[in-house]
């Protein structure tokens, strides 16, 4: 791990706010090779960069083991994270106007 004097790079700065983007939370971001630095520093290194941590939060869901493997495999496919996966899953069915109700068939 990088000591706290490591420099952030504009490598490690993009690298960042991908992860962000991606909605990661900063445990895991740290842990990122790249970043390879503590959740607080993350977070104070995204606050000073003007990276925002609201879209991880609203991403936060309880799944099921199977559902979770389900989502996982379904992101690697697409090289996507399991968060960023739900997110463009959610977006996909807004923009389609019978398509919620056709996945909820709530007449059934």
């Amino acid at each position: 791990m990088p000591s706290e004097k490591t420099s952030w790079t504009s490598a490690r700065v993009a690298r960042l706010g991908f992860l962000v983007g991606q909605g990661l939370g900063a445990k895991r971001i740290a842990e990122d090779p790249l970043i390879a630095s503590t959740p607080n520093n993350v977070h104070r290194q995204a606050q000073r960069f003007g990276l925002a941590f609201r879209d991880a939060l609203a991403m936060s869901l309880r799944l099921t083991p199977e559902a979770a493997a389900r989502y996982d495999a379904a992101a690697i496919k697409r090289g996507l994270t399991r968060e960023a996966l739900i997110r463009l899953l959610l977006l996909v069915a807004a923009d389609e106007p019978n398509l919620l109700d056709n996945i909820l068939d709530d007449e059934a």
